[in-house]
C-alpha cells in the first residue's frame, strides 16, 4: 500500500465521531491525527493486530493527563500481597495523591504517574502535539493492550507492556522505513534512549537488593542522576514518562516495560516477521512463570545449531 493511498484513506477515516472538532484542529494536529489512522491501517495489515473499532477515534472529555498510582513493598521490588499492578484514578489527581500518601504511611513505596497514552486510546491535544516519533511509539505500544483485549487473550500483564515496548521500538522503525524515511533518525534516537533507560533500571534492581534504607536512598540518588543524563537526549514524551523520583515503586512500574523486552527483541532479530511476532505474542501462556519459560525455550530453539 503506497503512502498516498494511506493518506487518502486516512482522510476518510477521520470519522463522524471526530468531526467537526477535527476540522478545527491546528495543521500539525490534523497531520498527527492522520498519522494515527495510517498506523491503524498499517498495524492491521502488516502486523496482524486486532484493534477495536473506536481506536483513537474519540476525544477524552477532559484535556488532562490520566493518573495512576503504583506501589511496591519497601524491602523488595515486588507488589504487596493481593495488590494489582496499578490503581487508576482518571483525571482525579488529588485522589491519586491521597492514595499514594496513605500507602506511604502504611510503609509502602508509592509513585503517582501521569500519562497521555493509555489502552482507552482517547485523543487529547497533548498527545497530538507530541513529536511524530513519540506518537508512533505511543500508538504502537497501546496496540499491544488493545490486541490483547479485543482478542480476549489471557497473558501476563508484563508481557503486554514488554511487547508494547517492542512494537514501539521496532515496528515504528519498519513503519518509518516504508512510509516516513525522514523520521528514521528520530525513531532510532528515541529507541536508543529507551534502551539505555531499560538497562539502567534493570541494573538498579540488582544494586539495591539487600541494602539498608539509608544505603538504598543513596543508591537511588545516583540512579536518578544517571537517569537525568540519559534524559538530556530524550523527547518530551520520554521526559514525561521517566522524570520522576526513583524508588521501588518507580522501578516496579518500569520493570514491566523491560522485563521481557530483550527476549521479544532477540526472537524478532532471529528472523521472525512483525506479523509472526504478533502470532507469537498471542500464543503466550497465562501464568508469568510459564511465559518466562516459554520465551526462554523459544530463544533456546532458535539459537540451537541446525
Amino acid at each position: 500500500m503506497k503512502r498516498r493511498r494511506f493518506i487518502q484513506n486516512s482522510i476518510g477515516l477521520l470519522g463522524i465521531s471526530l468531526l467537526p472538532k477535527a476540522i478545527l484542529l491546528p495543521k500539525n494536529e490534523k497531520e498527527n491525527l492522520r498519522l494515527i489512522r495510517q498506523l491503524e491501517d498499517y498495524a492491521e495489515i502488516e502486523l496482524g493486530l486486532n484493534l477495536k473499532r473506536k481506536f483513537y477515534k474519540k476525544w477524552q472529555k477532559k484535556e488532562q493527563q490520566l493518573t495512576y498510582v503504583y506501589i511496591s513493598r519497601p524491602d523488595s521490588i515486588i507488589l504487596p500481597k493481593d495488590s494489582s499492578p496499578f490503581k487508576y484514578f482518571g483525571t482525579d489527581t488529588l485522589a491519586a495523591r491521597i492514595h499514594a500518601v496513605k500507602s506511604e504511611e502504611e510503609g509502602l513505596d508509592a509513585m503517582v504517574y501521569n500519562t497521555s497514552g493509555t489502552s482507552a486510546t482517547l485523543l487529547t491535544h497533548h498527545l497530538l502535539n507530541y513529536p511524530k516519533e513519540a506518537i508512533i511509539f505511543v500508538v504502537l505500544h497501546e496496540m499491544a493492550h488493545v490486541h490483547r483485549d479485543k482478542s480476549k487473550l489471557k497473558i501476563p500483564y508484563p508481557a503486554e507492556e514488554s511487547f508494547g515496548e517492542f512494537l514501539g521500538n521496532h515496528a515504528s522503525l519498519k513503519f518509518a522505513e516504508k512510509y516516513y524515511p525522514e523520521l528514521i533518525p528520530a525513531i532510532k534516537k528515541q529507541r536508543s534512549v529507551q534502551e539505555k533507560i531499560y538497562r539502567l533500571l534493570s541494573e538498579a534492581e540488582t544494586q539495591v537488593q539487600g541494602l539498608t534504607q539509608a544505603e538504598k536512598e543513596l543508591r537511588y540518588q545516583a540512579i536518578s542522576a544517571a537517569l537525568k543524563v540519559i534524559l538530556l537526549d530524550a523527547n518530551i514524551f520520554q521526559k514525561e514518562r521517566y522524570n520522576y523520583p526513583v524508588n521501588n515503586a518507580y522501578i516496579l512500574r518500569n520493570r514491566y516495560y523491560y522485563q521481557w523486552y530483550e527476549k521479544f527483541k532477540d526472537i524478532y532479530l532471529s528472523g521472525k516477521s512483525l506479523k509472526e511476532m504478533t502470532l507469537f505474542y498471542s500464543s503466550l501462556p497465562e501464568k508469568t512463570s510459564d511465559t518466562d519459560t516459554f520465551l526462554k525455550m523459544e530463544l533456546k530453539r532458535i539459537k540451537a545449531p541446525l
